[in-house]
Formats: C-alpha cells, sequence, structure tokens
C-alpha cells in the first residue's frame, strides 16, 4: 500500500522535473542526465545483486541492447522517437526472459562470469553487423532525420522523475510479500524454497525487470549523446561504475545509489578540474572502493546511518542521566 507521502514524493518529483527541464542551462543538463542515468543503471544492478542476491558482471549487455533498440527503430520507422524510447524497456525486457532462462543454469559466479561473457558476445555481434553500422556505429536520425531541438530536455525530465519514481516503487515493492521474499531470497535460497517461494520465478522477474530499466537508462544517455557504437554501448566501464556506486554507496540500500554517483562523479569532476587523466582516476576510484570495503565492508550509507543511530543514542542516555 503506498503511502501519502510517498504519493506527495512522486508529485513533488514530477513538479522538480518538469521545472528543472525548463529552467536549468543545457550545459548543466548533460552533467544532470549523466548523473541520473548512472544512478538509474546503479539502482537496477543493486535490485538484483543487492536485494535478490543475483550478482551480474554483463548487465551492460543490456546498455548496448536498449541504446541500439532505441537507434535501429527510431531510424527506420515513422514511430515518434519518445513512444520508441517508451517501448525499448518492454522489448529488452522480453528478450532478457529466453536469456535467464538459459543463464540460470549456471549458477552464482558461473552466472555472473556468463553474463560477462554475453556481453562480450552482444559487442563483436554489433561491431560485425553491417546493419547495425559495424564498428563505425550509428547517427541518432530518427524518421531518416537529424533530431532537432534540445532533447536533453526532455531527457533530463524523464530521468529525474523515473529517478524519484523508482525510489518510491522500490521502497512500495520492498513492503509487499513478494518485496519479502525477494530478501529471503537473498539471505538463503534453499530456506526461501523450502518456504514455499518460487525461486527461479523470482529470479527470473528480477532479471527481466532488472534488464528493462538498465536498457531505458542506456537509451536515455545515448539520446543525448546522438551517437552510438559496439565499443562505447557495451564497454566494461557502465558495470564498473553500477558495482562501484552501489558497493561505495552501500549494496542492498536504497539510498547507498545516491551516495555513491555523488561520489563517482564529484570525484570525477573535481580530478578532471585539477588536470588528472582518466586512467588516473579510476586507479584513485579503485584505491577508494578498496579502502571502503576495508572500512565499511556494507558501503558508507549503512556506516553513517549506524553512526548517527549510535550517536543518537548516546545523547538519549546523556540526557536521561
Amino acid at each position: 500500500m503506498i503511502r501519502p507521502w510517498e504519493i506527495a514524493a512522486l508529485a513533488l518529483g514530477l513538479a522538480a522535473a518538469i521545472c528543472g527541464a525548463t529552467l536549468i542551462g543545457s550545459g548543466s543538463l548533460f552533467l544532470l542526465c549523466e548523473i541520473l542515468v548512472i544512478f538509474l543503471l546503479a539502482q537496477m544492478w543493486n535490485l538484483l545483486a543487492g536485494f535478490a542476491g543475483q550478482i551480474s558482471l554483463g548487465h551492460q549487455a543490456f546498455v548496448g541492447l536498449g541504446a541500439y533498440t532505441l537507434f535501429l527503430a527510431a531510424n527506420e520507422t515513422a514511430l515518434p522517437l519518445w513512444l520508441v524510447l517508451a517501448l525499448v524497456p518492454v522489448a529488452v525486457g522480453l528478450v532478457a526472459i529466453p536469456l535467464g532462462l538459459v543463464m540460470f543454469h549456471l549458477k552464482h559466479a558461473y552466472f555472473a562470469v556468463g553474463m560477462w561473457v554475453v556481453a562480450e558476445i552482444l559487442m563483436q555481434l554489433a561491431a560485425k553487423a553491417d546493419w547495425l553500422g559495424g564498428t563505425s556505429g550509428l547517427v541518432l536520425r530518427p524518421g531518416g532525420n537529424m533530431l532537432a531541438g534540445e532533447p536533453e530536455r526532455v531527457v533530463f525530465a524523464i530521468a529525474a522523475f523515473c529517478a524519484v519514481a523508482l525510489m518510491v516503487g522500490l521502497r512500495v515493492f520492498l513492503r509487499t510479500r513478494l518485496g519479502l521474499a525477494t530478501l529471503a531470497l537473498r539471505e538463503n535460497e534453499a530456506a526461501a524454497a523450502s518456504a514455499g517461494i518460487d525461486v527461479r520465478g523470482l529470479h527470473l522477474m528480477h532479471f527481466a525487470l532488472t534488464a528493462a530499466g538498465t536498457a531505458l537508462a542506456g537509451a536515455l544517455y545515448y539520446i543525448t549523446a546522438l551517437y552510438i557504437s559496439p565499443n562505447d554501448a557495451f564497454q566494461i566501464n557502465w558495470l564498473i561504475a553500477m558495482m562501484f556506486v552501489t558497493v561505495v554507496g552501500g549494496i542492498g540500500t536504497l539510498t547507498g545509489p545516491a551516495l555513491g554517483t555523488i561520489i563517482l562523479i564529484g570525484a570525477r569532476e573535481a580530478m578532471t578540474a585539477w588536470g588528472f587523466t582518466g586512467g588516473q582516476y579510476w586507479i584513485v576510484m579503485g584505491l577508494l572502493a578498496v579502502v571502503v570495503l576495508l572500512l565499511a565492508p556494507r558501503g558508507l550509507w549503512p556506516a553513517i546511518a549506524a553512526r548517527r543511530g549510535a550517536t543518537q543514542h548516546a545523547t538519549t542516555e546523556e540526557t536521561e542521566a
């Protein structure tokens, strides 16, 4: 059951998304769109790995599938771009179902690595497909024409509202029987199965849903880029960003990916301003991830929440004394 404050959050999120898309300058919108896309991707990976306990090292495959589906459908049909965007997660989510049925024959680490292999195969197939532009990639030309206007404004509005709706939706979902079953699945699959939970069906549901959400985020990002290539769309850096944001921020929490996204993008912008290269940036991010995992294995947000709870408890005791 959705609560009144959650409905209010959705309404405020929609209003803020529309106002932001209207008032914010184009230059800032590109960065904000990227931040929102990273957050959406991280929450999808977090839902699969952090809440359902199913780690995938190949979810960048759905970034590429979503983007290529959008470009191909928009370029080769007369359908409006934004209608195609709405259909992309549906199409990719349906494709993920038979893929999941095949990949679920692999368990745990084998599944994780198997998904990475799938992503690599898709990248190679796209690079060799002339009808997808091969290694040269594709330029977004809806209906054969260059995209007019400022699409980043619409992308920002959609991504911003999706981010708010996702947070609210996940809160509501985790209170339902399916949400509780998901958490039970993460803790112990055997115990969940003995309690009557359809483990395979629930895994498949989360796999398809996160594939659809990842595809939508990928499509949103490449609308602002206006160009796609196999090496970019299926690159492992998408996975690294998802994992870093989730693990450093706090895997299995709703707020952790938001904190992780701020750290990832904030550090990049600061290091770029200070003259660091991309390679140096990822070295620093890797070291940061190691330090966080050593000091706070559950991520920064759970550590902050625990620290805040301990401080409040100590304050209460002092007041009572």
